[in-house]
Protein backbone atom coordinates (compact mmCIF):
# COMPACT_ATOMS: atom_id res chain seq x y z
CA UNK A 1 0.00 0.00 0.00
CA UNK A 2 2.86 2.38 0.82
CA UNK A 3 2.91 5.68 2.70
CA UNK A 4 -0.24 7.78 2.45
CA UNK A 5 0.38 10.67 0.09
CA UNK A 6 -2.23 12.76 -1.74
CA UNK A 7 0.23 13.46 -4.53
CA UNK A 8 0.94 9.75 -4.95
CA UNK A 9 -2.75 8.87 -4.86
CA UNK A 10 -3.54 11.53 -7.44
CA UNK A 11 -0.95 10.11 -9.82
CA UNK A 12 -2.33 6.59 -9.38
CA UNK A 13 -5.87 7.77 -10.03
CA UNK A 14 -4.83 9.63 -13.16
CA UNK A 15 -2.92 6.58 -14.40
CA UNK A 16 -6.07 4.54 -13.81
CA UNK A 17 -8.45 6.82 -15.71
CA UNK A 18 -8.80 4.47 -18.69
CA UNK A 19 -9.97 1.60 -16.51
CA UNK A 20 -12.45 3.92 -14.76
CA UNK A 21 -13.71 5.05 -18.18
CA UNK A 22 -14.24 1.40 -19.18
CA UNK A 23 -16.06 0.83 -15.90
CA UNK A 24 -18.34 3.80 -16.56
CA UNK A 25 -19.21 2.45 -20.01
CA UNK A 26 -20.27 -0.85 -18.42
CA UNK A 27 -22.43 0.70 -15.70
CA UNK A 28 -26.22 0.76 -16.10
CA UNK A 29 -28.05 3.98 -16.94
CA UNK A 30 -28.86 5.96 -13.82
CA UNK A 31 -32.47 5.66 -12.63
CA UNK A 32 -32.15 7.21 -9.17
CA UNK A 33 -33.35 10.77 -8.51
CA UNK A 34 -30.90 13.29 -7.09
CA UNK A 35 -31.43 14.03 -3.39
CA UNK A 36 -30.38 17.17 -1.53
CA UNK A 37 -28.62 17.10 1.83
CA UNK A 38 -30.86 18.42 4.64
CA UNK A 39 -29.71 21.63 6.34
CA UNK A 40 -29.15 21.94 10.08
CA UNK A 41 -32.07 23.90 11.56
CA UNK A 42 -30.61 24.56 14.98
CA UNK A 43 -32.25 21.58 16.67
CA UNK A 44 -31.34 18.00 15.80
CA UNK A 45 -27.86 17.56 14.25
CA UNK A 46 -27.68 16.30 10.68
CA UNK A 47 -25.56 13.15 10.43
CA UNK A 48 -23.90 11.77 7.31
CA UNK A 49 -23.07 8.19 8.27
CA UNK A 50 -20.13 6.65 6.46
CA UNK A 51 -19.56 3.17 5.07
CA UNK A 52 -15.80 2.74 5.50
CA UNK A 53 -14.28 -0.73 5.60
CA UNK A 54 -10.70 0.45 6.10
CA UNK A 55 -8.66 3.65 6.30
CA UNK A 56 -4.99 4.72 6.08
CA UNK A 57 -5.02 5.72 9.77
CA UNK A 58 -6.85 2.64 11.11
CA UNK A 59 -6.07 -0.09 8.58
CA UNK A 60 -8.87 -2.66 8.23
CA UNK A 61 -11.90 -1.62 10.31
CA UNK A 62 -14.77 -3.99 9.52
CA UNK A 63 -15.92 -5.88 6.46
CA UNK A 64 -19.61 -5.21 5.96
CA UNK A 65 -22.31 -5.36 3.34
CA UNK A 66 -22.36 -1.68 2.25
CA UNK A 67 -26.10 -1.75 1.56
CA UNK A 68 -26.83 -3.51 4.86
CA UNK A 69 -24.71 -1.05 6.81
CA UNK A 70 -26.44 1.86 5.08
CA UNK A 71 -29.85 0.47 6.02
CA UNK A 72 -28.80 0.29 9.68
CA UNK A 73 -27.68 3.91 9.45
CA UNK A 74 -31.03 5.00 8.05
CA UNK A 75 -32.85 3.10 10.80
CA UNK A 76 -30.73 5.00 13.32
CA UNK A 77 -31.74 8.37 11.94
CA UNK A 78 -28.92 9.20 9.53
CA UNK A 79 -29.80 12.04 7.16
CA UNK A 80 -27.42 10.83 4.46
CA UNK A 81 -24.87 8.10 3.74
CA UNK A 82 -21.25 8.49 2.66
CA UNK A 83 -19.55 5.66 0.75
CA UNK A 84 -15.78 5.26 0.43
CA UNK A 85 -15.09 3.95 -3.05
CA UNK A 86 -11.29 4.18 -3.03
CA UNK A 87 -9.81 0.68 -3.25
CA UNK A 88 -6.22 1.52 -2.31
CA UNK A 89 -6.64 2.71 1.28
CA UNK A 90 -10.34 2.23 2.02
CA UNK A 91 -11.15 -1.18 0.48
CA UNK A 92 -14.09 0.38 -1.36
CA UNK A 93 -15.42 0.35 -4.90
CA UNK A 94 -18.00 1.93 -7.19
CA UNK A 95 -19.92 -1.33 -6.73
CA UNK A 96 -20.34 -0.29 -3.08
CA UNK A 97 -21.71 3.07 -4.25
CA UNK A 98 -24.16 1.40 -6.57
CA UNK A 99 -25.35 -1.04 -3.88
CA UNK A 100 -25.99 1.73 -1.34
CA UNK A 101 -27.70 4.15 -3.72
CA UNK A 102 -30.00 1.38 -4.94
CA UNK A 103 -31.06 0.58 -1.36
CA UNK A 104 -31.58 3.92 0.42
CA UNK A 105 -33.88 6.83 -0.39
CA UNK A 106 -31.55 9.47 1.02
CA UNK A 107 -28.62 11.55 -0.21
CA UNK A 108 -25.49 9.49 -0.92
CA UNK A 109 -22.01 11.00 -0.96
CA UNK A 110 -19.32 9.50 -3.16
CA UNK A 111 -16.03 9.79 -1.27
CA UNK A 112 -13.13 9.17 -3.59
CA UNK A 113 -9.90 10.95 -4.40
CA UNK A 114 -11.57 12.66 -7.35
CA UNK A 115 -9.15 14.14 -9.85
CA UNK A 116 -10.46 13.01 -13.27
CA UNK A 117 -13.72 13.51 -15.21
CA UNK A 118 -14.03 9.74 -15.55
CA UNK A 119 -14.39 9.37 -11.77
CA UNK A 120 -17.14 11.99 -11.74
CA UNK A 121 -19.00 10.12 -14.48
CA UNK A 122 -18.70 6.86 -12.53
CA UNK A 123 -20.02 8.58 -9.41
CA UNK A 124 -23.03 9.85 -11.37
CA UNK A 125 -23.80 6.47 -12.90
CA UNK A 126 -23.58 4.68 -9.55
CA UNK A 127 -26.11 7.01 -7.94
CA UNK A 128 -24.14 9.73 -6.16
CA UNK A 129 -25.96 12.85 -5.02
CA UNK A 130 -22.84 14.53 -3.68
CA UNK A 131 -19.23 14.11 -4.81
CA UNK A 132 -16.20 14.95 -2.68
CA UNK A 133 -13.50 17.32 -3.95
CA UNK A 134 -10.42 17.65 -1.72
CA UNK A 135 -8.89 21.09 -2.22
CA UNK A 136 -5.48 19.98 -0.98
CA UNK A 137 -5.00 17.53 -3.85
CA UNK A 138 -6.29 19.71 -6.71
CA UNK A 139 -4.90 22.67 -8.64
CA UNK A 140 -7.21 25.66 -8.98
CA UNK A 141 -8.11 24.85 -12.59
CA UNK A 142 -8.80 21.19 -11.73
CA UNK A 143 -10.99 22.20 -8.81
CA UNK A 144 -13.02 24.59 -10.98
CA UNK A 145 -13.42 22.11 -13.86
CA UNK A 146 -14.43 19.15 -11.69
CA UNK A 147 -16.75 21.35 -9.63
CA UNK A 148 -18.47 22.52 -12.81
CA UNK A 149 -18.77 18.97 -14.17
CA UNK A 150 -20.33 17.66 -10.95
CA UNK A 151 -22.82 20.54 -10.82
CA UNK A 152 -23.70 20.14 -14.51
CA UNK A 153 -24.84 16.57 -13.77
CA UNK A 154 -27.18 17.85 -11.06
CA UNK A 155 -25.05 16.58 -8.17
CA UNK A 156 -23.62 18.66 -5.32
CA UNK A 157 -19.84 19.20 -5.31
CA UNK A 158 -18.83 18.80 -1.67
CA UNK A 159 -15.57 20.71 -1.26
CA UNK A 160 -13.31 19.65 1.60
CA UNK A 161 -10.74 21.80 3.37
CA UNK A 162 -8.82 21.53 6.63
CA UNK A 163 -7.02 24.81 7.20
CA UNK A 164 -8.45 28.32 7.11
CA UNK A 165 -5.82 29.32 4.52
CA UNK A 166 -7.54 27.09 1.95
CA UNK A 167 -10.64 29.30 1.98
CA UNK A 168 -9.06 31.83 -0.37
CA UNK A 169 -8.86 29.12 -3.04
CA UNK A 170 -12.43 27.96 -2.49
CA UNK A 171 -14.54 31.08 -2.07
CA UNK A 172 -14.15 32.25 -5.71
CA UNK A 173 -16.21 29.24 -6.89
CA UNK A 174 -19.03 30.17 -4.45
CA UNK A 175 -19.75 26.74 -2.95
CA UNK A 176 -23.09 26.52 -1.10
CA UNK A 177 -21.57 23.89 1.21
CA UNK A 178 -18.08 23.34 2.62
CA UNK A 179 -16.81 20.39 4.62
CA UNK A 180 -13.97 20.80 7.10
CA UNK A 181 -12.00 17.64 7.76
CA UNK A 182 -10.68 17.64 11.30
CA UNK A 183 -7.99 15.25 10.10
CA UNK A 184 -4.78 16.76 8.77
CA UNK A 185 -4.12 14.77 5.60
CA UNK A 186 -0.38 15.45 5.81
CA UNK A 187 -0.03 13.74 9.18
CA UNK A 188 -3.35 11.80 9.38
CA UNK A 189 -3.73 13.20 12.90
CA UNK A 190 -6.99 14.67 14.19
CA UNK A 191 -6.62 18.42 14.87
CA UNK A 192 -9.93 19.62 16.28
CA UNK A 193 -8.63 23.09 17.19
CA UNK A 194 -7.53 23.87 13.64
CA UNK A 195 -10.71 22.36 12.24
CA UNK A 196 -12.97 24.39 14.50
CA UNK A 197 -11.04 27.56 13.71
CA UNK A 198 -11.64 26.86 10.02
CA UNK A 199 -15.35 26.21 10.59
CA UNK A 200 -15.66 29.55 12.38
CA UNK A 201 -13.96 31.33 9.46
CA UNK A 202 -16.48 30.07 6.88
CA UNK A 203 -18.98 32.79 5.88
CA UNK A 204 -22.42 32.36 7.41
CA UNK A 205 -24.00 32.11 3.95
CA UNK A 206 -22.26 28.76 3.41
CA UNK A 207 -23.60 25.51 4.89
CA UNK A 208 -20.75 23.93 6.86
CA UNK A 209 -20.05 20.29 7.65
CA UNK A 210 -17.66 18.92 10.26
CA UNK A 211 -15.96 15.64 9.33
CA UNK A 212 -13.79 13.22 11.35
CA UNK A 213 -13.02 13.09 15.05
CA UNK A 214 -16.55 12.46 16.34
CA UNK A 215 -16.75 9.71 18.95
CA UNK A 216 -19.52 10.88 21.26
CA UNK A 217 -22.51 13.15 21.73
CA UNK A 218 -20.22 15.45 23.72
CA UNK A 219 -17.95 15.86 20.68
CA UNK A 220 -20.91 16.96 18.58
CA UNK A 221 -22.13 19.34 21.28
CA UNK A 222 -18.66 20.90 21.49
CA UNK A 223 -18.46 21.55 17.75
CA UNK A 224 -21.96 23.03 17.65
CA UNK A 225 -21.26 25.35 20.59
CA UNK A 226 -17.88 26.55 19.29
CA UNK A 227 -18.58 26.79 15.55
CA UNK A 228 -22.31 26.72 14.86
CA UNK A 229 -21.83 23.76 12.49
CA UNK A 230 -24.61 21.24 12.98
CA UNK A 231 -23.93 18.76 10.18
CA UNK A 232 -21.45 15.96 10.84
CA UNK A 233 -19.84 13.18 8.85
CA UNK A 234 -19.16 10.22 11.12
CA UNK A 235 -17.39 7.08 9.93
CA UNK A 236 -14.92 5.15 12.09
CA UNK A 237 -16.94 5.29 15.32
CA UNK A 238 -20.00 3.89 13.54
CA UNK A 239 -18.03 1.23 11.70
CA UNK A 240 -16.46 0.02 14.95
CA UNK A 241 -19.75 0.03 16.84
CA UNK A 242 -21.56 -3.24 17.51
CA UNK A 243 -24.80 -1.26 17.32
CA UNK A 244 -24.42 1.63 14.86
CA UNK A 245 -28.16 2.28 14.90
CA UNK A 246 -28.13 2.97 18.65
CA UNK A 247 -24.91 5.01 18.43
CA UNK A 248 -26.45 7.23 15.74
CA UNK A 249 -29.47 7.85 17.93
CA UNK A 250 -27.17 8.81 20.80
CA UNK A 251 -25.03 11.10 18.61
CA UNK A 252 -27.96 13.06 17.23
CA UNK A 253 -29.91 13.39 20.47
CA UNK A 254 -28.06 16.54 21.48
CA UNK A 255 -29.72 18.78 24.07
Amino acid sequence: MGKFSLAGIKQMKKNNRNSVARLAQALPHRKRDVYSLPMYDGTRPVCIAEVKKASPSEGPIRHVSPAGQAEMYMAGGASAVSVLVDDIYFSGSFDDMSAVSARVQAPVLCKEFICTPEQVEAAWLTGADLVLLIVKMLEDDELAELYSQIASLGMTPLVEIHHESELERVLPISPPTLMVNMRNLDTLNIDMNTGMQTLRAIPSSIHKISASGIQSREDIQRVIEHTGAGTFLVGTALMKSENPQLLLQELTDVR
